[in-house]
Order: structure tokens, then C-alpha cells, then sequence
């Protein structure tokens, strides 16, 4: 089979494994989320046009926002240091200046992170990982950023996974102009027809499919784009032919699911929201009638008034005695049904805070924790809270973060934009690993911090009793492991060597301060007996001198 049919086929394949979840996604975008994701039937050029425009309340996407907001700042904040590479071996860290190397690794690669507009793509990736139940981060070289990233809408990529769980092969739908083609491809690569829209409609859309996997054949000695680890492939639609081929080093596409569901993409707080999302609406649009049967209800009159009624503020209306202008019916049920309805819709609101994790996800400052609620005591209960996402979290890291961190710094690698290693590492394979040191990675992996930080306490107040028991412990380890937990940046803690030559030098200093101190006392003492010998040698004259005067 030629090649291009084989790609094409497993791309049919993987669109046809979505499609049962694909009449879910858009029912969840029409209520939870309307300006995100695109399906089968929706226009690839019509990005963005809200699908609920007749909504009457928005509380489902804004619960929404706030959650992934949360999930944003909770995990991979803009302004706060969320991630820190270290050694594969732990004991290179150790090395003098491994850390110093580390913390200018970690500015580079978030220089690039920010550059490339990770954190916006980011943030659309945890909003579709919401209400979609799994969404899809994509990487790609750029001469300006190193690397650019972009979150893919829901409804135009299908997934393959592993027997690990792991990505194994992308394809996705994408609306390009036959202008971005050929400044992407060269013009020769594109078919004849997009080579004639180029010249008379340069920016109609076209659909273009990319398709990334796993090379099965190739040879490791090479280093050219066929023989790359992913493979890759752009064509257009109703195309005979690639528009390109090529490959990656590292797979571009990061995907992460919610909840394991009867298909690889998984479900997600969406689907648990999407009933109270449509009563919520419901129940607003039975407000908004209400209020208005209130504000202006309809009128029973003498039907002499037909033609002639006026309505308007401050209009008149001659009538004759018992014409008078009426409501059809009692207005006083409805008005008693306000209150409750407006309780039910508060209550919803609450409920779809819950469903859609913003009350887990928010963070709130300490200073609106409850008046009679310690600090201690309120950071513990939001690390309970923080805990059962823990699950998620475990699949969001490995999954997302982790393969995106090292491609990220794999990348800087390859194109020499990383510091030179210490001299005391030149020559090792420096492997590195990712530690997350966001506030939510804290708030899940503090409790070792603090049972280190409880330990020493309880071994402090035994210590007065037997100064002994310090033997127990190593001290230098415990701020290390304290160090780690809190996530304090490298350049604070010294390494091991370094420590080791300040106590030698120290241990020098003291051992040359004591030399010279006995060698003081030494010599005062030999001082001393020299003046003791000359003053008996003194007194001895002086008996010596009487005696002599006395026999005389």
C-alpha cells in the first residue's frame, strides 16, 4: 500500500473512534463552554461564533473560567516559579556550581515558555480539559521564540495511546490559506488547485491534516527528518499526495484526560455539570418571564378600549365607571415565588461551582479565612481539598507537563542555547528530570516538608534531656530534604562540596588559631620561668651580698 493511503486510512480510522464522543462535545460546548471547540458540520473559518447565543445567564462559564484559571495558577503561574530541572543522579547536585547551572537552565527555558505563549495555550488547555474531559497542547519550532505553543480546539484532533497510557499518534484538522501553505511548504509542494487559488484567492481556507506517530522503521545512525523518532505528515484535503514529510525528536502533541471514560478521550467535570447547566438557564428564562408578568402583566378591559389603550409612563386613558384597566390574573403567587426562585438559582450556582472544581481551584486569600480559623488550620484544610485531585494531577503532570519541559529543554539543547555545564561536570551526560514546585505541587508534597520540620522540633526538645540523641540525625540532609519540599530556589542552598571546604577552611583556621594560642602560652610560660629563675637568682645574690657584709 502506498504510503500516503496507509496515513490517510489510519487518519479515518482515529476519526472514527471519536465520533460517538463527538455529539457530546457539542452539546457541552452549547451549554458549558460556547466559544471553544470545533465539530463535524461547524465551519473550520468560523472560529469563535458563541453557539448559545439565546442563553439568558452565563453562571456555567464563568464557574468554568474560574476553574481553569485556578488550575493556572495553581499549577503553572506566570509570575511564580512553578517548575525547577535537577539531575537525573542526585548526587551531581552536590557538585559546586551544579546548582547556580540549574537555576540559568531554568530561567532560559522559562524565557522560551513565555515567549512562545505557553502560558495563553495553557490556560485554553485547562478550560477544554474541564468541559470537554481531555484537551491537546501542541509544540512547534520558531526562529523567533524557539519554540511556539498552541492549545488545539476540541473537535478537530483524534488520539492514539499506547499500552502505557501514553501518546502514540496524533492527526488533527486544521483551516489554512493556500498563502500560509506555501509559506510553510514552498509553492511546489502544493497540489494544482491550491497553486491556482494561490494566485486568485490567496486566502481562502483550505483543510489541511497533520498526522504525528511513531516511526516504526528507521535507522538510529542518521539524523536526517526520516529517521527521526516521530514521523510527520501534512496533506491537503481531496489531495493525492503529502504536501510534506518529516519527523520530530521528542512527540510535538501533549495530551491529558480527566476521568477514563468509555472512550480514549475520557470525561470530565463538564458532564457532570451539563444538567444543572440547562436547569440554570431554564430557570432563569422562567425569572426573567416572571418579572415581567410583574413589571408589566397583561390586562383584562372593556373591549371599547381596543384600539385606544395606552401603556406608555404617564399616559392617560378615559374610561368609563367600572372599565377599569386589570391584571388577568393575580400577581400575588407570583410574586410569593420569587424568593424561592431565586434561592434555587443561588443554589445551582453553587452546585456548578462544585461540579466544575472552582471552589477547589480558587485560591483565597488568608486574609477571608473565617475570623475563629488559624492560618495552620486553614492551609490544611485547603491541602485536604487539594488532595483529591490528586489522581488528576498525577496523569497532568507525566502527561503534559513533564514531556513538554524536557522537549523544551531538549530543543535549547540542540540549538546550543543552554549555559555550559560546571567544570566539574564537562564530560558527563547531563540527564535531566523536571521537579514541580507550583503552589499546588506544595500544597500536595509539603506534608514531607512538614514532617521533617516536625521531626526536629520533637528531636530539639529531646536533645535537652540527652544531647546525644543528635547523633540520630543528619542535620545537613534535613535542610536539604526541607529545601526540596518548599521548593527554595538552588542558588540558596550550598552543595555538599561546598560545605565540606567552608568546614575544612574553618577547621584550618581554628586548628592555626589554637597552634598560635599554645604557642603564646608557651612562650609566656617560658617567660614566666625565666623571670621566676632570675628573681631566685637575684634573691640568692642578695643573701649572698648580706652575709658577706655581716662577716665583715
Amino acid at each position: 500500500m502506498k504510503k500516503f493511503d496507509d496515513v490517510r486510512a489510519f487518519a479515518s480510522h482515529l476519526e472514527s473512534a471519536r465520533t460517538p464522543r463527538e455529539k457530546e462535545w457539542l452539546e457541552l460546548a452549547r451549554w458549558i463552554c460556547p466559544y471553544r471547540g470545533l465539530f463535524s458540520g461547524e465551519d473550520l473559518a468560523q472560529r469563535g461564533t458563541r453557539r448559545n447565543k439565546n442563553a439568558f445567564l452565563s453562571t456555567t462559564t464563568q464557574a468554568l473560567l474560574r476553574a481553569a484559571s485556578g488550575i493556572t495558577s495553581g499549577m503553572t503561574p506566570r509570575n511564580i516559579s512553578w517548575f525547577k530541572p535537577d539531575f537525573d543522579e542526585s548526587e551531581m547536585v552536590e557538585t559546586s556550581g551544579a546548582r547556580v547551572w540549574l537555576d540559568e537552565v531554568d530561567r532560559r527555558m522559562k524565557s522560551v515558555l513565555a515567549d512562545g505563549g505557553f502560558y495563553q495555550a495553557i490556560q485554553a488547555f485547562n478550560t477544554d480539559l474541564l468541559w470537554a474531559g481531555c484537551a491537546l497542547l501542541y509544540s512547534e519550532m520558531s526562529p523567533v521564540s524557539v519554540l511556539r505553543f498552541e492549545c488545539v480546539q476540541v473537535g478537530t484532533f483524534c488520539i492514539a495511546l499506547d499500552a502505557d497510557g501514553r501518546l502514540d499518534a496524533v492527526t488533527r484538522t486544521m483551516a489554512w490559506t493556500p498563502a500560509r501553505m506555501a509559506q510553510q511548504f514552498g509553492r511546489d509542494a502544493l497540489s494544482e488547485g491550491t497553486k491556482q487559488k494561490l494566485e486568485k484567492n490567496p486566502y481562502d481556507v483550505i483543510r489541511v491534516t497533520h498526522c504525528v506517530r511513531r516511526r516504526d522503521l528507521r535507522d538510529p545512525g542518521k539524523l536526517d527528518k526520516k529517521n527521526m523518532p516521530w514521523e510527520s505528515f501534512f496533506w491537503e484535503e481531496g489531495g493525492e499526495d503529502f504536501i510534506h514529510e518529516g519527523g520530530f525528536n521528542e512527540m510535538p502533541y501533549f495530551f491529558a484526560a480527566w476521568h477514563e471514560g468509555q472512550t480514549l478521550y475520557g470525561t470530565g467535570p463538564g458532564d457532570e455539570a451539563l444538567p444543572d447547566s440547562r436547569q440554570v438557564d431554564f430557570l432563569e428564562h422562567n425569572k426573567m418571564e416572571r418579572l415581567g408578568q410583574m413589571i408589566r402583566p397583561p390586562l383584562q378591559v372593556t373591549s371599547r378600549l381596543k384600539d385606544n389603550i395606552r401603556l406608555e409612563p404617564g399616559s392617560i386613558n378615559y374610561v368609563e365607571q367600572n372599565a377599569l384597566l386589570t391584571p388577568i390574573y393575580d400577581m400575588g403567587p407570583i410574586a410569593q415565588s420569587m424568593p424561592h426562585l431565586m434561592e434555587e438559582l443561588n443554589n445551582l450556582g453553587l452546585r456548578l461551582e462544585k461540579e466544575l472544581m472552582a471552589t477547589i481551584f480558587a485560591s483565597m486569600p488568608l486574609d477571608q479565612r473565617p475570623k475563629d480559623m488559624s492560618a495552620t488550620e486553614f492551609l490544611e484544610r485547603k491541602r485536604e481539598a487539594l488532595q483529591q485531585l490528586g489522581p488528576v494531577i498525577s496523569a497532568y503532570e507525566p502527561n503534559v507537563l513533564t514531556p513538554l519541559l524536557e522537549r523544551t529543554a531538549a530543543t535549547l539543547d540542540r540549538a546550543a542555547l543552554l549555559p555550559p555545564p560546571p567544570t566539574a561536570l564537562q564530560g558527563y551526560p547531563l540527564l535531566l528530570k523536571m521537579e514541580f514546585v507550583s503552589p499546588m505541587a506544595n500544597a500536595l508534597r509539603q506534608t514531607g516538608a512538614e514532617t521533617t520540620r516536625a521531626l526536629l522540633q520533637d528531636v530539639a526538645m529531646l536533645a535537652q534531656l540527652n544531647p546525644e540523641i543528635l547523633d540520630k540525625i543528619d542535620l545537613d540532609q534535613a535542610v536539604d530534604e526541607l529545601a526540596t519540599g518548599l521548593g527554595v530556589p538552588g542558588k540558596i542552598i550550598r552543595a555538599d562540596a561546598d560545605v565540606a571546604q567552608i568546614r575544612q577552611q574553618r577547621a584550618q583556621q581554628q586548628a592555626a588559631m589554637q597552634e598560635q594560642a599554645f604557642l603564646a602560652q608557651q612562650a609566656q610560660t617560658a617567660a614566666t620561668a625565666a623571670k621566676g629563675v632570675a628573681d631566685m637568682a637575684s634573691a640568692a645574690q642578695s643573701v649572698t651580698d648580706t652575709v658577706q657584709g655581716e662577716q665583715q
